[in-house]
């Protein structure tokens, strides 16, 4: 039955980046997105992390959605369809990475040992909150410094030019 929860999410993810990367819609590929964000709190929540699953939905679902929503209504879009097209340099600058990142993690999958179902985690809060504030407090920082930087990007490509 684990198996077919798993694979039903999986699919369900797989699916939901194939939109997230070929829908030319930006309103349609940010609902991809979302459902994303929905499959891996569901694969969190399967592997009994009711922490990482509500931390999925209320960073991802919330906090960026609201994030990429500010960009798609303040940038032109005229601006943006200037560069629309196939990119055949980037395109074959990618695709061996594509297909190293594909065979690491086929390695992996086939050869590694993952989360067991059935383990119980004890005081799951406590021990995320105290390896996120002592352990990880530099990414962290770094990840919101980040988000910053982005944000004041996408407010300064989205004014309007005089």
């Amino acid at each position: 039955m684990e198996w077919l929860i798993f694979g039903f999410l999986s699919t369900w993810a797989v699916l939901s980046v194939l939109g997230v990367l070929f829908l030319k819609n930006p309103i349609h590929a940010l609902l991809s997105f979302v459902s994303l964000i929905l499959a891996v709190a569901g694969m969190f929540l399967h592997l009994r992390a009711e922490l990482l699953a509500g931390l999925q939905l209320i960073i991802y679902a919330v906090a960026i959605v609201v994030f990429y929503v500010l960009v798609i209504t303040t940038i032109p879009w005229e601006k943006v369809k200037r560069f629309e097209g196939f990119y055949k340099r980037e395109f074959l600058a990618g695709f061996p990475i594509l297909l190293v990142s594909f065979a690491l993690f086929a390695y992996a999958i086939l050869k590694g040992s993952f989360a067991k179902v059935g383990l119980e985690v004890k005081d799951n809060v406590k021990e995320v909150s105290k390896s996120l504030f002592t352990t990880y407090l530099f990414p962290l920082e770094v990840a919101s410094v980040i988000l910053l930087t982005a944000m004041i990007g996408a407010i300064l490509l989205g004014r309007k030019e005089e």
